[in-house]
């Protein structure tokens, strides 16, 4: 069974408080907590703490410990080693973090390392300004530990609930919940890693420093993240394990389509294929017409492009779709899943391909739910199995960063309004209404 495999692998109970509290005070470390996606790995920490039994209480305190040691430590290196710090060559390129820092301790005093301790991008930077800055050790102190006692809950209890649910959930639930486990735990890791990837932030510049000079970091770790989940899904699925996972997964998943038959039809539409080149097509012309630019119809390339090699790919795995589905063809991977991905990721590109990162960061954040429940319709109407849309997700994805990697070179002078994606969204609602009844003859009969 998936969860028993996965708990055998959890680290024991004293082990796993041992890495909550290490990475809660690398968390708050100065300077180190900038670069550490340290939501992610408290979530799917907090998770497995829970799941192994461990005690709401313990798994608090460590967490409580961990912060608390982060800033205490933090405030001792700005308080007796700061003139030397500032003096490293890592340090002085990225002085707009101290300055930042600086301004919020000056405007806010010693509260500010109570709000400071949940603002993302000063959160580590704060003791060690209020140290520097001669804040007293016994105010600090008490700041420290009555923010740390909100921060710990905040980070942790989401992880903790989550895994709760192993001990009350019915026995042919629980794969389910561990994978959706998995796929909150990947989707805040990336969320972590693309906003370090800002022109600003550290990471950035680490990564502009270490890749090959036309490589920009953003799309080089994309491309490596939906490569390695395309291959390991290709390589996973026609195996006994592959298969035992998919049997696991698929009627937990079916269940919710037999309570909400509907809604599954109209959400799983507007991945029609068809729809995709349609839409695809109308955003060429757009582009062409209206705005006066060519790199619209890379969007009628790409999902062209995903969509022939989904039709190649089920011919070589061959793989058959789950017994019952009213659909012939072969399953993997799954083209509705692979079709949305590239219609609203490589959308998505086009638009926002040469607005300020903080704008493409919340329009991909949009975008991921509308690739995660259209894809997902597909298992809970019992066409396809989990993996064919883990595949189609993952082959989207890598046609996506090809795109946005070729606009990097070649970008649009101006701009496409963004409400142009709110028009995609409601053509795509309208046809989902239009011909849903059509398609439930198809389903359904």
């Amino acid at each position: 069974m998936l969860e028993n495999l996965l708990t055998t692998l959890s680290p024991s109970p004293p082990l796993l408080l041992l890495l909550i509290t290490l990475v809660a005070l690398l968390e708050s470390l100065a300077f180190v907590g900038l670069l550490l996606p340290g939501v992610a790995l408290l979530f799917g920490l907090a998770f497995a703490a829970s799941s192994a039994g461990v005690g709401p209480m313990a798994c608090l305190l460590a967490g409580f410990i961990g912060a608390v040691l982060g800033d205490g430590v933090s405030f001792l290196l700005g308080r007796k080693a700061a003139p030397s710090i500032r003096q490293l060559n890592w340090i002085q390129r990225h002085a707009d973090w101290l300055d930042r820092g600086e301004r919020f301790f000056h405007k806010w005093g010693g509260l500010s390392i109570i709000t400071g301790r949940f603002v993302g991008p000063i959160r580590p930077i704060i003791p060690f300004v209020a140290g520097s800055c001669g804040l007293s050790p016994a105010r600090f102190t008490l700041y420290n530990l009555f923010s740390a006692l909100g921060w710990a809950p905040l980070y942790l209890l989401p992880g903790y609930l989550t895994g709760q649910g192993l001990h009350h959930l019915p026995n042919e639930l629980i794969p389910l919940l561990w994978g959706l486990v998995i796929l909150v735990f990947l989707l805040l890791l990336l969320q972590q890693v693309h906003h370090q990837l800002h022109p600003d932030k550290g990471f950035y510049q680490y990564c502009r420093r270490h890749l090959p000079a036309d490589w920009q970091p953003a799309p080089t770790f994309m491309l490596l993240f939906s490569g390695s989940l395309f291959l390991a899904t290709s390589l996973l699925a026609p195996t006994p394990v592959g298969h035992h996972l998919n049997q696991l997964l698929l009627p937990p998943l079916q269940a919710i389509g037999q309570q909400l038959p509907l809604w599954s039809l109209a959400i799983t539409l507007p991945g029609d294929p068809a729809l995709g080149v349609a839409l695809a097509a109308i955003s060429g012309l757009y582009g062409q017409y209206r705005c006066r630019q060519s790199q619209g119809w890379g969007i009628l390339l790409g999902v062209g492009c995903v969509l022939g090699l989904n039709a190649l790919l089920k011919l070589a795995f061959a793989l058959p779709r789950p017994e019952g589905a009213v659909l012939e063809s072969f399953s993997f991977p799954s083209g509705h899943a692979s079709s949305i991905t590239a219609l609203v990721g490589l959308s998505v590109v086009w638009v926002t391909h040469n607005r300020h990162h903080g704008i493409r960061h919340l329009c991909y954040l949009l975008a991921a739910p509308i690739i995660l429940l259209v894809a997902l319709s597909r298992p809970i109407l019992g066409v396809h199995w989990p993996l064919d849309i883990v595949a189609g997700c993952a082959e989207g994805l890598i046609l996506t960063t090809l795109y946005r990697v070729w606009l990097y070179r070649y970008p649009a002078r101006d701009k496409i309004p963004l409400y142009w994606l709110a028009i995609l969204l409601g053509v795509a609602a309208l046809y989902s209404g239009l011909y849903l009844e059509m398609a439930a003859q198809r389903y359904y009969g």
